[in-house]
């Protein structure tokens, strides 16, 4: 998770207004916005998911956010929290947790093929790898969605 905070001189309504606006049901984005009397204005942004093999392309983010009123100048606080889809992380783990699962059944010796030992090799190196790609993926689209936002709430590149 990695969060990003910034102020914005416009008030929640406003701010929330024109993200739904530029990102709402356009450009393949899923715009979310839950706001109580009470509490801050929450949204969430993702990415639509047109087919099952892009989880590990181009959805494997998810952006949640919250709008507070700063101070009556019209000011808002914005919070957002950037994460890692959770399908992302049950492919992860799922590669790990086989293959060190066969590893430790060769230890065991619950088998001694040799195959085991390659598949169980190839697996735990597929997680490596994956798991490599995946924070690498991670950062550049936390910087894309920081560079969409910023773009959209018309901040100063010293503000973003």
């Amino acid at each position: 998770m990695k969060a990003w905070n910034f102020q914005v001189k416009n008030d929640p309504k406003e701010v929330s207004r024109r993200l739904e606006s530029s990102l709402g049901g356009t450009k393949g984005f899923v715009f979310k916005v839950n706001s109580d009397k009470k509490e801050a204005v929450k949204f969430k942004i993702r990415k639509r998911m047109l087919l099952g093999f892009e989880i590990n392309i181009q959805n494997n983010l998810i952006v949640n956010g919250k709008l507070f009123t700063a101070d009556p100048q019209n000011k808002t606080d914005v919070k957002i929290d950037f994460r890692l889809h959770p399908l992302s992380k049950v492919l992860l783990y799922g590669h790990l947790i086989l293959g060190l699962g066969l590893l430790s059944g060769m230890v065991l010796e619950y088998s001694s093929d040799t195959y085991m030992w390659i598949i169980g090799g190839i697996l735990l190196a597929t997680g490596v790898f994956i798991g490599l790609h995946l924070k690498k993926e991670f950062e550049r689209q936390v910087q894309e969605y920081k560079t969409l936002i910023s773009g959209i709430l018309e901040l100063a590149p010293a503000e973003a």
